[in-house]
């Protein structure tokens, strides 16, 4: 019995007949997303041999060119369509999104351990924590010295300015669905 994704939702259980005839009318094509009990994540359909074999267009029939409206705009990768990437990015975007408000980066840890996505955004949410914890107590364990106390209280003042701008930052890059790294911080990996 085969679940298989379409408009982004998970769909079935099917038997292996009822899928192959979803390929046939194309309803569904080889790059959709299947997964069957004993299977460890959901796969293209493409590396499922009985499902490859079976779309293939048999020998000496040339497939119809492919209409204008399918090619993808001047610029765009072609492959982005299908990437199995993009899955993730889209079932996990809320979770990378809670990585960087304060402590909820255990959420996305917990609930989307599998999660590329997630965990990129949670490692990035975490060193923000960590970063954000450690100037702030080095800056309380500094201030009573009076030599440093000049220095030491614009950062006190500014740390919680730079940490929103950081927290804002990872937002708008997990909402956006891109692994970019936050400035000064981002290269540091705590997760693999």
């Amino acid at each position: 019995m085969w679940h298989y994704v379409r408009n982004g939702q998970a769909c079935g259980p099917v038997e292996t007949a009822v899928l192959l005839t979803l390929f046939q009318n194309g309803s569904v094509n080889l790059d959709t997303l299947v997964w069957k009990q004993g299977m460890t994540d959901w796969v293209p359909a493409r590396s499922v041999p009985e499902f490859a074999a079976a779309t293939a267009t048999p020998p000496g029939v040339t497939p119809p060119p492919i209409p204008l409206s399918a090619m993808p705009p001047r610029g765009q990768n072609p492959g982005a369509a299908t990437d199995p990437d993009k899955y993730d990015i889209e079932q996990n975007k809320v979770f990378a999104i809670l990585a960087y408000i304060g402590i909820l980066f255990l959420i996305a840890l917990l609930v989307a351990p599998n999660s590329r996505f997630a965990r990129y955004h949670a490692n990035q949410g975490i060193v923000l924590f960590l970063a954000a914890f450690l100037v702030g107590c080095g800056a309380l364990v500094l201030l009573p010295i009076p030599l440093i106390h000049a220095l030491i209280v614009p950062v006190w003042l500014f740390l919680p300015a730079l940490v929103f701008a950081f927290v804002v930052m990872g937002i708008v890059h997990a909402a956006s669905g891109e692994y970019k790294p936050l400035p000064w911080i981002g290269h540091y990996r705590l997760l693999n």
